[in-house]
């Protein structure tokens, strides 16, 4: 009788963590600096002009050294990545102010980002492309990474 009571509590308290491990995730960006601050985990020294979806859920940076970099939430972890001219395939502008970036990751394949505006949509597609042909201009198109 005890061994069932004990089999009984263990299984509502494993039950209490695997739905408190489910609940809704809240954590968004809410300023640039937040953006710039997961940015420089990977890669330090960065700075430049941070520009934030709507959602809260992604960023794209304008960085200094004349780089784009990629803040996005995926699942419960913010992954961040610099955008290289090899490892955009396109861009898609998706509505008046979206852009989906389609990358040459299997493991992170496209980002969409929903930006407030469309000119600030349109100043970004303009970079993105620019990438995309520098990429596509050079003789070896391939991507350094699986």
């Amino acid at each position: 009788m005890i061994s069932i009571a004990a089999n009984i509590v263990l299984g509502l308290v494993l039950f209490g963590v695997l739905y408190r491990k489910r609940a809704t995730d809240s954590d968004r960006l809410s300023e640039p600096g937040r953006a710039l601050a997961l940015y420089r985990i990977r890669y330090p020294t960065a700075a430049g002009h941070v520009s934030l979806a709507v959602d809260g859920r992604a960023a794209l940076l304008e960085l200094t050294d004349g780089g784009v970099g990629l803040v996005e939430r995926c699942g419960r972890r913010w992954n961040v990545r610099a955008l290289e001219p090899r490892e955009i395939v396109g861009v898609d502008r998706t509505g008046s102010s979206a852009i989906t970036v389609r990358l040459a990751d299997f493991g992170w394949p496209r980002a969409r980002i929903q930006l407030p505006g469309p000119e600030i949509c349109q100043g970004w597609m303009e970079r993105l492309r620019a990438l995309c042909e520098t990429a596509s201009s050079g003789p070896d198109r391939a991507v350094p990474r699986a």
